[in-house]
């Protein structure tokens, strides 16, 4: 029996005026031969949420990572998502070795944090952020977190797993520090994904009957206005706090502004008023109390704000000095960069079997049962 092989790469916000906008021969030949669809990123379009979403298979409401940021509904503690210990649904490692699928998986991310979030059921797991000995060994020195370089070393380290390990399952998620500085249309963007596109050839022509899947986690748009919804509500007599969902550590990609804010009230009586004082707010684009945030985005009911609110395309959410900023900033977080392609090769599904970024992994746990 042919033995199953599986790589899927999420390329973070490698949506599809990145690639439109880029020469990527073997992308193109991945999609011709096989598939190109367009399908949506979970919301709040964020790291955290979709590598997440897609490692698990699963929504939020399962897996239980609704941010990159978690407070704490009772203390109001505040602290990053950064390990497995908020994660409440097997990653596809766990999955793959449960059912006997694959003898030997593998995790490879640029940030630790996603590694200290997936690497249960992993037998090979690499940060490129802090990679093992034997992989500067094998792909070189240490890049910097802040470049392309380190995504193209990750690429490299994926290609060498592959030739010496041959995983029946690799995940790999690079991440976004270009996009956040460049459009589509610029060198730094077209020369980041051109050589991860022809490390990708390598991949293919080295090992041509493995099953590719090639998504993202979100897109990336300019924003020009900073928001803070905390403040907002503040400044006209309803106390609360605001915290985008893009928080994290990595300030220098966004500034920790973001398209998405879970609102956090003194007094819950006063959400109905907040949720029209906020839709009265320019730049505040769709606002939902917990309930039906729950309900609408399939997010975990406990792990949110009072009330979930999303930026129009121009606009993003933060904790700022001001209810209002102008700011240059390109970012995500909002339903604006919340489409994203499949790319799918050797792929035993179609297209039309592509609704969300996530089915990549949902119909992996489906093929197992």
């Amino acid at each position: 029996m042919k033995r199953r092989k599986i790589l899927i790469l999420c390329i973070d916000a490698g949506s599809h005026d990145y690639l439109a906008a880029s020469d990527l021969p073997n992308l193109q030949k991945l999609a011709e031969t096989g598939f190109y669809r367009h399908v949506n990123a979970v919301i709040p379009s964020v790291t955290n949420v979709n590598n997440v979403s897609i490692a698990t298979g699963t929504f939020p409401e399962t897996h239980g990572i609704t941010t990159n940021y978690h407070v704490d509904r009772t203390t109001g503690k505040g602290e990053f998502i950064e390990d497995d210990r908020f994660l409440l649904a097997p990653t596809l490692f766990e999955s793959a070795k449960a059912s006997k699928f694959a003898d030997k998986t593998a995790l490879f991310v640029t940030k630790k944090k996603l590694l200290r979030m997936l690497e249960a059921g992993t037998d090979i797991a690499v940060a490129a952020e802090a990679p093992p000995d034997e992989y500067i060994r094998m792909v070189g020195p240490v890049e910097q977190i802040y470049s392309a370089e380190i995504n193209w070393w990750l690429l490299r380290a994926v290609r060498e797993a592959l030739r010496r390990d041959d995983p029946e399952l690799v995940y790999c998620s690079t991440t976004d520090w270009v996009q956040h500085k460049y459009a589509p249309d610029a060198e730094h963007s077209q020369q980041h994904l051109a050589v991860l596109d022809a490390i990708i050839g390598d991949i293919v022509n080295e090992d041509p009957e493995r099953e590719i899947y090639i998504t993202a986690d979100h897109g990336m748009l300019a924003k020009t206005t900073a928001l803070d919804p905390g403040r907002v509500l503040t400044e006209r007599g309803i106390r609360a706090s605001a915290i985008p969902i893009i928080k994290d550590r990595y300030v220098a990609h966004h500034g920790n502004l973001g398209g998405a804010a879970y609102v956090f009230l003194k007094n819950l009586a006063e959400i109905p008023e907040a949720i029209q004082q906020l839709l009265n707010t320019p730049g505040v684009e769709e606002v939902y109390a917990a309930e039906d945030a729950a309900r609408t985005f399939r997010l975990h009911r406990e792990r949110i704000g009072d009330i979930f609110v999303l930026a129009d395309e121009t606009t993003v959410f933060g904790e700022l000095e001001t209810a209002v900023e102008p700011t240059n900033v390109r970012s995500h977080g909002s339903r604006h960069e919340s489409y994203v392609p499949i790319i799918g090769y050797n792929s035993p599904w179609t297209a039309t079997d592509f609704e969300y970024n996530l089915d990549v992994g949902r119909l992996f746990l489906e093929s197992l049962r």
